[in-house]
């Protein structure tokens, strides 16, 4: 079940990198309000449900990214309009295994996840975490009648130029995140180094326009979200050497959030086709060849970079 399911997400990713490039991972419109949320619950998607849905939402051009079950749409008076189709988000089940009992848990409530136990004559921790991958299918609200979009207070995020978004959105996170440096260096390169917590820019005239300055420095602020003080994300800080394959991995988290928080504040870099290419074909094969759900995992982490990056 769990295979199948990942295999079919790879599939809408290798379609939508083909046919659009880095473009598919990137939000359908600008602007906060504007991430896909559930209609009923008033809650966000997250993981790469967020990228699926806005995909679809690009796809069939529906004004409002937000989303329900058929259920929760008759619960809230509507009507799903006849003859749409639905699409799947995917979500992984938390459950426990009882290494002393050796049963899996029916609920875990009360579940003590440091309690230990002895097995084999070795004291080993009693329960362990496990995960199944189910899917809903949702509609969007578009698709249904007798229901009214979520409305949002306008930010004042929303009345900026979308280089004073970026803008913003930077100065908060390093502001946030002290004592992470941000320095500029002509000759350098741009780069983030966990040892010392800070990123390194060349200076901003140097890049072909600002746009694209803040493009790539929201690819190396993702990677500093994975320094051990704050997400603690094993594809930083297990990477050995240049170009090995956690390297590889971490590059894919950081490409995919620097293009989400690209479309999110709404900035349009120019080098973004020429200096992509060889992330779109680096993708297409990680997703063609995966055997360790590559994609997945790296929408997954992107997503939790996004939003910590995001965080007020």
């Amino acid at each position: 079940m769990k295979e199948d399911l990942i295999n079919k997400i790879n599939d809408q990713v290798i379609e939508g990198l083909e046919s659009k490039g880095l473009e598919w991972f990137k939000p359908f419109k600008s602007g906060k309000e504007n991430q896909p949320i559930n209609r009923f619950s008033k809650k966000y998607y997250s993981g790469f449900n967020i990228f699926i849905l806005n995909n679809t939402c690009s796809m069939f051009n529906y004004e409002h990214n937000q989303w329900m079950t058929f259920k929760q749409c008759s619960e809230l008076g509507g009507k799903v309009k006849k003859g749409e189709k639905s699409n799947e988000i995917y979500f992984y089940k938390i459950g426990a295994f009882d290494n002393k009992t050796k049963s899996f848990m029916k609920s875990l409530n009360r579940i003590n996840w440091a309690e230990k136990c002895v097995v084999d004559g070795k004291q080993i921790l009693r329960y362990k975490k496990t995960f199944s991958m189910r899917y809903f299918r949702v509609f969007n609200i578009s698709q249904t009648t007798g229901i009214e979009p979520i409305t949002f207070d306008k930010s004042t995020e929303i009345e900026f130029t979308p280089n004073e978004m970026a803008k913003d959105l930077v100065f908060k996170y390093f502001y946030n995140n002290n004592p992470l440096a941000l320095t500029h260096r002509d000759s350098k390169g741009c780069y983030y180094t966990p040892s010392k917590d800070v990123i390194n820019m060349i200076k901003p005239e140097l890049f072909c326009d600002s746009d694209s300055y803040y493009k790539t420095l929201f690819h190396e602020m993702s990677h500093s979200t994975g320094h051990q003080s704050r997400l603690n994300r094993a594809t930083l800080t297990g990477v050995a050497a240049f170009g090995d394959d956690t390297y590889s991995k971490e590059e894919l988290v950081a490409e995919i959030t620097s293009m989400y928080l690209t479309g999110l504040t709404g900035i349009q870099p120019n080098d973004s086709d020429s200096n992509s290419q060889a992330y779109i074909n680096g993708w297409i094969s990680f997703a063609k060849e995966d055997k360790h759900n590559v994609i997945v995992h790296a929408m997954t982490q992107a997503s939790k970079s996004s939003n910590f990056i995001l965080a007020e």
